[in-house]
């Protein structure tokens, strides 16, 4: 099943380097979300195997992601 995402965050996620595959089941490869604070700020439970530029480490002991796709399809789809 495709996933969908609005207009506006497809072009807020400029700096996808993985051309959107996790719209996709056979390649959706995402790191899980633990909380969310607000709109791009999500804190990380589990990380992807791949490096990616929306995710930031900025204490020692946790990870956020701040990318725009990823934050609609857990706002959206609860994924």
């Amino acid at each position: 099943m495709s996933l969908q995402i609005s207009e506006s965050t497809r072009e807020k996620t400029r700096k996808c380097m993985f051309h959107f595959q996790c719209l996709e089941d056979a390649t959706r490869d995402i790191c899980k979300i633990s909380t969310y604070i607000e709109e791009n700020v999500c804190f990380l439970c589990s990380l992807k195997t791949r490096r990616c530029s929306y995710r930031k480490k900025p204490a020692h002991n946790y990870y956020i992601c701040n990318c725009p796709t990823r934050y609609e399809l857990f706002e959206r789809y609860g994924i």
